[in-house]
């Protein structure tokens, strides 16, 4: 590991001045081997007491195998672990005994119990003191059931069940995941508000945010850290940008989208939907009222809002996994009565968000799951032409892949059902910057082919690039819609 020469920085200094702090954990040439493959490959990380620091790198890197390590929930075959100059050893109630506290990349909170009650189980855990840091995290009211909250929603309550704790050291493995700009930018304050009483160690690939919170950025890939520095040098490092902040050769994109395509005289197009009046219920509560909207063939829809806005809901209901009233109709044909696995025969596919892929089963065996599902009549997609990371990941099993590689089996998979209309929840949530430009590529690829895309989102960006029209969301109904043009969603995207 090289350290990058740092340029200061005097509108972003440190409020903790962590530089003048000793080390408090401390991680030498750490190797972790998982399910035959070596991830890690002589890890070595130093982190202060009081600083914030994060680790940065491509999916695949590396990263949250090393929280993992740190936190112990996964052995470590060699090398040296300390906090505090101590030995960290041993599993993973013993390290929180020892003051490691986690967020998980995807929220571990207990959904049939309030916020409060999920709050009232992680404080009666093994000791540690009340954190003062904790207080700023807003989880609305203590009294709603956790299954009830939106994605960001779990993420916060899951940061108020770690940081009550008072840990020494937090351990936060994409905490903006689902956020809204507004969300992060309060997460981002509280984080600066918490430097100091904590020391923070963050998974993260929002850059934006990463500016703002960090006093040391560490970059890593193919299972080593290989530079640390503050955010300006980090981002200004020639080898950091070409394997991580770097832009994707679009061409080349195309070039395996179009590999990728079964031979065919003619793309086979998507179908028309039409969506009329429709209210989408969670038990007797109408979480989505009376939306309507309509894709052409081929066509593509962003879908917009905050977090339990509604996107999720909305995109459930269309599917046939929640039930609604109000109208759903494929080119011209009412489907709001059928079952989901019928609706997927016509052709419907759905990209959940967090993947929700079978862990425990390898890349290949999920992916030869989804072939023997109901089918559409869509065209026929070579997956690993697609994604060719796919082949050198078939035996893998899918929870230890990394987000992005979890994306493409995710995406792959609702390919290999012919779909003719995709939906999309949240895509690109918890990506490095460079696999968001690859899938982007990969999805206007499937719009180009004729393949109609609905597609619920936060960047604004991708929404532009992608899509064609756009549907607001606010508290579950409609706020705007409209064609896609230079500025069209910008005053309300501001709102969001």
């Amino acid at each position: 590991m090289h350290r990058v020469d740092d340029q200061h920085d005097p509108k972003r200094g440190p409020v903790t001045e962590p530089e003048t702090r000793s080390f408090l954990l401390e991680t030498r040439d750490v190797e972790v081997e998982l399910d035959g493959t070596q991830i890690l490959r002589g890890a070595s990380l130093s982190v202060r007491e009081g600083e914030v620091h994060v680790l940065i790198g491509p999916n695949g890197a590396g990263k949250t195998t090393f929280a993992n390590a740190i936190t112990g929930h996964v052995p470590v075959r060699a090398g040296s672990i300390t906090l505090s100059g101590r030995p960290l050893s041993g599993g993973v109630f013993r390290r929180v005994r020892a003051g490691i506290g986690r967020k998980f990349q995807v929220p571990r909170v207990f959904l049939r119990l309030t916020g409060g009650e999920n709050i009232e189980i992680a404080l009666a855990g093994p000791a540690s003191a009340e954190s003062s840091g904790a207080t700023g995290i807003d989880i609305g009211d203590p009294a709603r059931p956790a299954v009830q909250l939106s994605h960001g929603g779990r993420q916060r309550l899951e940061m108020r069940m770690v940081l009550g704790r008072g840990p020494a050291l937090a351990v936060l493995d994409e905490p903006t995941a689902g956020m809204t700009r507004e969300e992060r930018s309060e997460l981002a304050e509280l984080v600066r508000a918490g430097a100091g009483h904590h020391t923070f160690l963050i998974v993260e690939h929002d850059m934006d945010f990463v500016e703002k919170v960090a006093d040391t950025v560490s970059f890593m890939d193919d299972g080593r850290v290989l530079a640390s520095g503050s955010f300006a040098a980090i981002a200004a490092d020639a080898k950091v940008r070409a394997a991580y902040l770097g832009t994707v050769d679009e061409d080349a994109a195309s070039e395996a989208g179009t590999r990728g395509r079964a031979a065919s005289d003619e793309d086979v197009p998507g179908d028309e939907l039409s969506v009329e009046d429709i209210s989408v219920f969670r038990g007797p509560l109408a979480a989505v009222r009376n939306v309507s909207f309509q894709v052409p063939a081929g066509g593509a829809l962003g879908v917009l809002g905050r977090n339990g806005a509604g996107k999720t809901t909305l995109l459930m209901g269309i599917a046939g996994l929640l039930p609604t009233t109000g109208a759903v109709r494929v080119n011209g044909n009412g489907v709001e009565h059928e079952h989901a696995w019928r609706r997927a025969r016509r052709g419907f596919a759905l990209v959940p968000q967090g993947r929700q892929l079978m862990g425990n089963l390898s890349v290949a065996e999920n992916l030869r799951l989804a072939e023997t599902a109901p089918r559409g009549g869509g065209p026929a997609f070579d997956v690993n032409a697609l994604f060719p990371a796919l082949r050198r990941l078939s035996l893998r099993k899918a929870g230890l892949l990394s987000g992005g590689e979890q994306q493409q089996v995710a995406i792959a998979r609702a390919l290999l059902r012919r779909p003719t209309t995709v939906f999309l929840d949240e895509p690109t949530e918890g990506l490095a910057p460079v696999i968001v430009q690859e899938i982007t590529a990969v999805l206007q690829h499937l719009v180009a082919s004729g393949l109609t895309i609905v597609v619920a989102e936060q960047h604004q960006w991708m929404v532009e690039r992608l899509c064609d029209s756009f549907l607001l969301l606010r508290s579950g109904e409609a706020a705007a819609s409209g064609p896609i043009s230079p500025g069209a969603i910008a005053g309300y995207y501001g709102s969001l």
